[in-house]
């Protein structure tokens, strides 16, 4: 059984809040806290309701990212983030989110999200409350992500990544599969979130899956040449990327 859901909302558009208050008076079992339209305010509602249960979030508050209120959320809170920019899911996935709610909100897409709540351990009524920890930044090798692909949200396991590739402020994703996308966000976010022992960054623009790797060859310059398994042309391997590679993984000086 269900028991009470403490809730509080984390949104700058007050038409938004208002629809969102609207339409969670269908769910009794939701007890609205407070609310909160910017980082400050919502700082201070979030430490005088440490361990409240639900959090309804929009990623933008005035032009400041609110995943950076993450880190003072209990680590058993669970969020549904409600936004107009579904590209963040890979941000916002790593912690504990039920949905992923694109705006504009609807009564059904928010019932849809809400009726996950019960499948979450932290709302039986036996559950005891934990002391905080720290949320991992790192993405493990069997970990799933939920990202944006032709417009819908699904679940993708992260050794299904085959290679990743800059294309400007954006990303470009080919997975194992031969299915790819584009997500927003600089390939620094995922070379620092996905596990260092399983993929490696050999040129600026590019991050390769090492168990997909066929081979490396010597190119021009102190440069290589990468063969990856499913990808037809060779991927370039850049001279100060090369280099590392042949000193982490103990390649020899004929390479």
């Amino acid at each position: 059984m269900v028991k009470t859901v403490d809730a509080i909302i984390i949104e700058d558009d007050s038409s938004s809040v208002a629809l969102l208050k609207e339409y969670l008076k269908d769910f009794t079992y939701i007890k609205l806290l407070g609310e909160a339209t910017n980082i400050k305010d919502a700082e201070f509602l979030i430490k005088n309701n440490p361990q409240v249960d639900l959090v309804f979030m929009d990623i933008d508050l005035n032009g400041t990212n609110a995943l950076d209120l993450m880190k003072l959320i209990h680590h058993k809170t669970r969020i549904i983030f409600i936004t107009a920019y579904p590209d963040f899911a890979v941000n916002a996935f790593e912690y504990n989110t039920i949905d992923y709610i694109v705006k504009p909100i609807s009564r059904d897409r928010l019932k849809k999200a809400t009726s996950r709540i019960a499948t979450f351990e932290n709302f039986d009524e036996n559950d005891n409350k934990a002391k905080p920890t720290k949320h991992t930044s790192k993405f493990g090798y069997d970990n799933m992500v939920l990202m944006n692909i032709d417009d819908e949200l699904k679940f993708i396991k992260i050794k299904d990544i085959n290679f990743i590739e800059a294309k400007g402020n954006y990303t470009f994703v080919a997975l194992n599969d031969g299915i790819s996308f584009t997500t927003y966000g600089l390939i620094k976010l995922w070379e620092d979130k996905l596990p260092q022992d399983d993929f490696f960054r050999v040129h600026r623009s590019t991050i390769v899956n090492l168990h997909n790797v066929l081979k490396i060859e010597r190119g021009n310059y102190d440069t290589g040449v990468l063969y990856l398994r499913g990808v037809e042309q060779p991927i370039e391997v850049s001279r100060n990327y090369f280099s590392i590679i042949k000193n982490k993984f103990k390649l020899t000086s004929t390479l």
